[in-house]
């Protein structure tokens, strides 16, 4: 477990020493902000077109922040389309330029496999996960600071109801929903980054290892529309999955907790099963 640890801050030194990671920071920072004019200021008068009455209520945080427009505004519908490809630019083409280039033997040679090779899935896994959710709850902190954190009302004005899954959870404790949403981008931005590390043994070009996260969750949204059409499934696109605003109905929530956890499997598989005989490609 010591070496795994001493591997594992080798590896997120080079991620912090990646200008990819900044990068990719910097251009989920700025959807960040984007998506706090474009939804939160709107909000900042709290009071605009409140008078009182019950269909009527002052805006909120849960009503403000940018994960409740996923789909609604474009700014923040265009972070839900993009932050698998932010997650993926950082790190996820390290292994197969250690590969090629012959460095993963330097490696091989002082440790174990097995060791290296999990530091580099626990690395790839944080990397996508921190670029995927710091922005998120960059916008969410903004927009705490400048609207109240009224609970949600059932007037209609407010997304969710009790008829959903997790819609009580909305109207008695949203901050808890909202930092779960915020917490699934982070599951979902690292388990999709180690398709990165799978394809690696299979495509020798960085660039496809690179987009084949960004690739597998289009593709996954893909055949599940198809799957939806032709066979009448719930669906489980991971973009409907991952937006705050959608209301998840029952046959979703297979889909919502297990989706990352079968990627993380199938990928940690092949990885670990191809990689006992990697000896660079």
């Amino acid at each position: 477990m010591r070496d795994i640890l001493i591997l594992l801050r080798i590896e997120l030194k080079r991620l912090f020493k990646s200008k990819l990671f900044y990068v990719s920071l910097f251009i989920g920072l700025a959807l960040s902000v984007g998506g706090f004019i474009e939804c939160a200021k709107p909000h900042l008068n709290i009071t605009n077109g409140f008078n009182g009455g019950v269909e009527t209520y002052p805006f909120s945080v849960f009503n403000s922040w940018m994960g409740m427009f996923m789909g609604l505004k474009p700014i923040s519908t265009s972070y839900l389309y993009i932050f698998m490809l932010l997650a993926a630019l950082p790190y996820c083409g390290f292994f197969c330029r250690d590969n090629k280039n012959q460095y993963i033997l330097q490696y091989y040679s002082r440790m174990s496999k097995n060791k290296i090779h999990a530091a580099r899935f626990i690395a790839t896994f944080i990397s996508g996960g921190l670029v995927t959710m710091l922005p998120l709850l960059l916008n969410l902190c903004a927009t705490m600071m400048f609207i109240p954190a009224l609970k949600p009302s059932g007037n209609g004005l407010f997304i969710h109801s009790g008829a959903y899954i997790m819609g009580n959870l909305f109207c008695e404790h949203p901050l808890i929903y909202v930092l779960i949403y915020v917490l699934q981008f982070f599951i979902y931005g690292g388990s999709f980054a180690l398709v990165s590390l799978a394809v690696s043994f299979f495509i020798d070009n960085t660039f496809l290892v690179i987009i084949s996260p960004f690739v597998t969750y289009y593709g996954l949204g893909i055949i599940s529309t198809l799957c939806k059409s032709v066979m009448n499934i719930y669906s489980f696109n991971p973009m409907a999955l991952l937006s705050p605003a959608t209301k998840l109905q029952d046959g979703m929530l297979f889909a919502y907790i297990c989706e990352p956890i079968i990627i993380c499997v199938i990928c940690g598989i092949i990885f670990f099963m191809k990689g006992k005989n990697n000896e660079a490609l």
